[in-house]
């Protein structure tokens, strides 16, 4: 038993150094001693109870005084079974760019939750925004709940009361007016991507799945399209990697209007022109002598064009926007078009992609103006 520096009995483990400091230590299972000095008694009896009930309890595979890096590598390693490559690297771009620096050679077991908030506030300082922010703590999250389940720490230090809505407020993707697409769209003709532009309106794909479309997917006698695979260039290993769509419901078949079959048609006959093509690109259908394009290629070839005829800069995306906003002022059914974009739920469609023009607002007040009306 140890004591205070009155002589009072403190318990086992415990003692009170001539500087006032409180040592903490037993013997883990594989006979080492562990210590540790606080400040505060009840600081040390914590650690000292939560210590030894680790060791007592915790998974032998993964011992408690693993880093947070050696247990990032183990995890990201994990998740590689169940989430896509892409997933994979944009956790690990998280982990390196923001974490790593701050909590990397720390025990899991010492991680509180001041060190995540100090990784959140950091990344609001060097101005991160708060879409980034949010997932590094759904990453981080993810990463110590695994190892709170895998017996390797007590608690969860991500904490749902940290502060998060801070670093720069999230972008707006807009939509076009009706006014700059019929604008844009009218300067795009001739253009060497003006397929690919004109397809995105049509159908509202993503990049990745766009760039991913093979002509077999197409079944132009039913008018319809099979989105089973998205593409992303890996500028790592310099390779072009495949995967599933987004979500479960990107995995879809979506229909095709006159004008994206005609595209189809148009790519196809383009294709057969080309002198040169790679033989592991040959069945898609969007591509030039060097096989797929990359995302990069069409966003700035995009803003460029809208340079030059005087509206705002947008990149592919702005045009799946501009596709669902348009579906909706046509009267589509927001179930339908939920189905169509491949989103899990309907909140996602409506909230994050479907925007009211200034046009829209004044046609619509107009509609009510005479009930409006108290006199």
């Amino acid at each position: 038993m140890g004591k205070n520096l009155n002589g009072n009995e403190l318990g086992k483990g415990l003692t009170q150094e001539k500087t006032g400091l409180y040592l903490a230590r037993y013997v883990d299972r594989n006979g080492k001693r562990q210590s540790k000095r606080f400040k505060k008694l009840q600081e040390a009896r914590k650690w000292l109870a939560d210590s030894i009930f680790l060791d007592e309890h915790s998974n032998p595979m993964y011992p408690g005084n693993m880093t947070c890096n050696a247990w990032f590598a183990t995890w990201i390693e994990m998740k590689k079974t169940s989430v896509r490559p892409g997933t994979i690297e944009v956790y690990t771009s998280y982990y390196n760019n923001t974490v790593k620096d701050i909590i990397g050679d720390m025990q899991l077991s010492d991680v509180k939750p001041i060190q995540c908030q100090m990784i959140l506030s950091k990344m609001a300082e060097r101005g991160y925004h708060q879409g980034t922010i949010k997932h590094t703590r759904i990453v981080l999250y993810g990463m110590f709940e695994a190892a709170r389940e895998n017996d390797i720490i007590i608690s969860n230090p991500m904490k749902r009361s940290l502060k998060i809505e801070i670093g720069k407020p999230a972008k707006v993707r807009e939509a076009l007016s009706l006014e700059d697409q019929k604008k844009l769209f009218k300067t795009l003709i001739g253009h060497k991507y003006e397929n690919q532009y004109c397809f995105a309106m049509q159908t509202g794909l993503r990049v990745g799945e766009l760039v991913g479309l093979k002509f077999e997917d197409a079944d132009l006698k039913n008018r319809t399209l099979r989105i089973r695979r998205t593409m992303k260039y890996d500028h790592t290993s310099k390779e072009w990697r495949s995967g599933p769509p987004k979500s479960a419901a990107g995995n879809r078949t979506i229909p095709l209007t006159d004008l994206a079959i005609d595209i189809l048609k148009k790519q196809k006959e383009q294709n057969s022109k080309l002198k040169v093509v790679p033989l592991e690109f040959r069945e898609y259908v969007f591509i030039d002598e060097s096989g797929l394009i990359k995302y990069g290629s069409y966003d700035s070839a995009l803003g460029w064009v809208c340079k030059k005829i005087g509206i705002k800069s947008i990149t592919m995306h702005n045009l799946r926007h501009t596709f669902a906003t348009r579906c909706v002022q046509s009267g589509m059914a927001p179930k339908t078009l939920q189905t169509i974009l491949g989103h899990s739920t309907i909140n996602v469609t409506m909230d994050l992609y479907v925007h009211t023009t200034e046009e829209e607002k004044f046609r619509e007040i107009d509609k009510v103006s005479e009930m409006l009306k108290v006199i």
